[in-house]
């Protein structure tokens, strides 16, 4: 009776999982906290810059690599008719975990660098990824 119950529960298990593969997101974009102008960001400190920049550029390297694939955020495997067979759910758990490690790298690597760079070059940077990240917003809301 044990192993029977062990089986049910077991297949409930893999039952679920192919479920929650169906609802796993694929891209979840998220927007910045706020905008700055021009004005805002010449009169913050390089320290106050640095975050604003790491955010801004973190979030695009999350989402470009996507555009080809779906506009909207938030997008399952089902939305986009992609099947949700093992070897695609490993793929895309794969995909996640690497990019969580570069992203992780390359702000370590942004931290170590920025103190170095010019003021301006990064409140210019940061208003250019700003304007990036407005098209993209407008291009999710079509």
């Amino acid at each position: 009776m044990r192993k029977f119950y062990l089986c049910v529960i077991a297949f409930f298990l893999l039952a679920s999982n192919d479920v929650v593969a169906q609802d796993k997101v694929v891209i979840n974009i998220r927007g910045i906290s706020t905008y700055y102008d021009k004005k805002d960001l010449e009169g913050m400190t390089k320290g106050q810059l640095m975050p604003l920049y790491v955010e801004r550029v973190k979030i695009l390297f999350s989402i470009i690599q996507y555009f080809g694939v779906t506009k909207k955020s938030g997008v399952t495997f089902k939305d986009l008719g992609i099947p949700t067979s093992k070897e695609n759910v490993k793929l895309l758990e794969s995909e996640i975990e690497n990019r969580e490690g570069f992203l992780k790298n390359n702000e370590a690597f942004l931290n170590g660098i920025l103190p170095y760079s010019d003021t301006r070059n990064i409140v210019e940077a940061i208003l250019f990824y700003q304007e990036v990240l407005k098209l993209i917003y407008t291009m999710q809301v079509e």
